[in-house]
């Protein structure tokens, strides 16, 4: 019997294109000229706060709170499924279906797949389950939403992506991953065998020099 593989899979622009939460805020801002307005009225404090990497998150958790703020929990999560049905869905969806099926086949074989992803986690869930993705583990940004107040969050980004995996009970190095980005290339790094989907001409020489010439691209 052949060992279980464990698999790590990026989510946005590795299995449906385009950034998943920053196409959910723009959503629900398009929906409410009210919260337009809050993040007009707040753009002082985010644009400060993001233009330092240290203080980024934070900047992120106001854009958030203007476009969540007032929604009950139960309404976010009904508006967080309709979005990823759209978005991932079949008809018109933004699915990659290359790497989609490659996962599948990971799953045909009994391998032990994991989704890491910076995208928050009710949504990287929900979009998971739109895509059928049933027996997948999921490592995502914490997200966790207060009507009024600012919301809690944590980025699985970089590094930090790298660590969440670890906190998550997953062995390094892993046997294979697949992510599109340079954000990813220390998840990248903790794969015996890194696979890369659809990178930019910009990336692809960096990604390579430091995975390697004969590193897979996935078109």
């Amino acid at each position: 019997m052949s060992r279980q593989q464990c698999v790590v899979f990026d989510l946005d622009d590795t299995l449906v294109a385009s950034d998943s939460f920053a196409r959910l805020l723009k959503h629900l801002l398009r929906r409410s000229p009210l919260r337009l307005v809050l993040v007009a009225l707040t753009a002082p404090a985010w644009l400060l706060l993001g233009a330092r990497s240290t203080s980024r998150l934070h900047a992120e958790r106001v854009v958030v709170w203007a476009a969540t703020v007032g929604l009950h929990p139960h309404r976010f999560q009904a508006v967080v499924r309709d979005f990823a049905a759209e978005h991932a869905g079949d008809d018109g969806g933004r699915r990659i279906d290359v790497t989609v099926q490659r996962l599948k086949e990971h799953l045909a074989a009994e391998d032990r797949v994991i989704i890491a992803t910076a995208c928050a986690e009710p949504l990287a869930r929900e979009i998971c389950r739109t895509l059928g993705l049933l027996n997948v583990e999921i490592v995502a940004s914490t997200f966790t939403t207060h009507r009024w107040r600012l919301p809690h969050a944590v980025r699985a980004r970089g590094h930090r992506k790298v660590q969440a995996l670890v906190e998550a009970g997953i062995d390094l190095p892993v046997d294979h991953a697949y992510s599109d980005s340079l954000s990813d290339l220390p998840l990248l790094q903790a794969a015996r065998t890194a696979h890369l989907v659809r990178p930019s001409k910009r990336h692809l020489p960096v990604l390579r020099r430091e995975l390697g010439q004969d590193v897979e691209v996935i078109r």
